[in-house]
């Protein structure tokens, strides 16, 4: 029965709404009768009428107050408005507020049941409307709580099942993962979805179930009533669906398909199958379609000599040359995609090569320009990686990232030895330690140790202890320079401490050397 609420000010015309309408009839019950529009206000929400009848012209509250007074509030209530002849068109106007129909009082009985019906029509309308869409939300709830595990009890899950108005017998999961931009609208994602929707159901007629978005651009399709030897066909049909797909709505898209379920208890395995399938391998042109096969999610291919094309590209790394690392790249690549090698194995050689290349940088002094601009870490975006571009692209950036920094941190090396050489040979005749010119050039005394060693295979000190040889041993050869002038002059503390250090790295005493020299 639906509820209705009445308003005139004119004792007699409510007599008459009340008495001589046949609301049972109708289906409806008179819940409340009003005097004016005020009496309306104060009961209209707790009363919570279907249909309002009401007087256009009250005290207080006239009809076109009422009218847009349920209009603001968002009230579920159809609003019928009783006008007199001369107000016809103030109550048309009434009906751009809202009002669902309007009815003259000459003649109202009949105007007014035929207004009456077309509002309960109205209503019933709306109200399987609402039971669709609360089925509809009730189907859409139990598959989330199942496909992200938090319905996992068998007996729940089944007596929820019972009361929806799914099928899961003989069934399969698909799961279709397509290509959107972050910038799409969600107007263009609805009409995107719309358009799926209705291929779908076009595509697989009575077999499509349900369709639902797991993710922004994954969508699960469930086909039921399917058979053995289902591949097949579902497989051509998919491939319809991809190449509409790609031609008509420009998404790159690849689709997992599980194998068969029986009872709702298998979803959840279901799911998993085709999420399994789906990233068995990177989706490219050459495949976009995977069925999963029992034990394959074990697999993972890898490349026989993949540890010599990984070398390949860590040594162009090291050089600094990313042009022949990239390249190496792409064949190592190339030849895993032509091996067949799984999404996972593929991944976890680009996680290899990352780790290699921190480890080279590392030892580079380079590793906090290998983490520039990469938030979230590179290990966490190589195993993020869905599609085979997004990964080629991903490694390309990594490995000219890494040659870069490796070139900067060589030039940053030979700048630093440079500048080590230019301070020894300015100073060389001062009591020159290490520590001395570490502090001078602003670097760490070990690390300047350490680099100048490795780019030049010598000490710092030895260096030095060069120098002052090659001057000493100029100064005895060419010169009338007295020995302890040249002692004095290269920083030596004294002529004996000058004579054995010469001797030492010559064999011959200074006197000795300069006689030879000079004769």
């Amino acid at each position: 029965m639906y509820r209705v609420m009445l308003a005139d000010d004119e004792p007699i015309m409510r007599k008459a709404l009340q008495t001589l309408i046949d609301w049972k009839r109708l289906e409806c019950e008179v819940v409340f009768v009003a005097s004016n529009g005020m009496e309306v206000l104060e009961h209209l929400e707790e009363e919570a009428p279907d249909i309002l009848v009401t007087d256009i012209r009250m005290p207080g509250a006239d009809g076109i107050a009422l009218t847009r007074y349920v209009k603001e509030h968002e009230l579920p209530v159809q609003v019928i408005i009783l006008t007199a002849y001369a107000d016809f068109s103030y109550a048309q106007a009434a009906v751009k507020y809202g009002a669902a129909d309007y009815v003259t009082k000459t003649g109202a009985l009949d105007g007014l049941e035929s207004a009456v019906s077309r509002c309960c029509s109205q209503l019933e309308k709306e109200k399987r409307a609402e039971g669709k869409d609360g089925r509809e939300e009730a189907v859409e709830n139990f598959l989330r709580a199942v496909l992200d595990g938090s319905l996992y009890d068998e007996e729940e899950l089944e007596l929820r099942y019972r009361t929806l108005p799914l099928r899961l017998e003989n069934y399969l999961v698909l799961l279709f993962r397509f290509r959107l931009s972050p910038e799409t609208d969600g107007d263009t994602r609805s009409r995107i979805h719309k358009s799926l929707n209705d291929f779908f159901s076009i595509a697989f007629e009575e077999h499509m179930e349900k369709m639902l978005f797991v993710q922004r651009d994954m969508l699960c399709v469930l086909l039921v009533g399917v058979h053995e030897g289902y591949e097949t066909r579902v497989g051509t049909k998919c491939g319809q669906i991809l190449e509409m797909m790609d031609n008509f709505l420009q998404l790159s898209v690849c689709v997992g398909i599980s194998g068969i379920g029986r009872r709702a208890g298998d979803l959840k395995r279901l799911y998993e199958e085709a999420a399994s399938a789906l990233d068995y391998r990177f989706p490219d042109g050459a495949g976009k379609l995977h069925f999963y096969r029992e034990g394959a999610e074990q697999e993972e291919r890898r490349l026989p000599e993949e540890e010599k094309w990984m070398e390949e590209i860590c040594v162009a790394v090291e050089k600094a040359d990313a042009e022949n690392a990239v390249r190496a790249f792409h064949g190592l690549l190339e030849r895993q995609k032509a091996f067949g090698c799984t999404a996972a194995a593929i991944r976890s050689s680009g996680m290899s090569l990352q780790e290699r290349c921190r480890k080279l940088l590392t030892a580079g002094d380079t590793e906090d320009r290998s983490r520039q601009g990469r938030p979230g870490g590179i290990a966490h975006q190589i195993y993020s990686c869905v599609y085979l571009e997004e990964y080629s692209l991903l490694m390309e950036s990594l490995l000219t990232n890494a040659a870069q920094a490796m070139k900067g941190a060589a030039q940053g090396r030979e700048s630093l030895i440079d500048a080590c050489l230019r301070y020894i040979d300015a100073h060389y005749p001062e009591s020159l330690s290490v520590a001395d010119i570490a502090g001078r050039i602003g670097v760490n005394a070990s690390y300047l140790s350490r680099i100048f060693r490795e780019e030049t295979g010598d000490t710092i000190i030895h260096t030095i202890h060069e120098k002052k040889l090659r001057k000493a041993m100029e100064y005895l050869a060419h010169t009338d320079m007295k020995i302890y002038e040249i002692a004095e002059l290269l920083g030596f503390e004294n002529v004996t401490y000058f004579s054995h250090f010469f001797k030492k790295h010559t064999g011959l005493a200074p006197k000795d050397y300069k006689d030879l020299k000079q004769d």
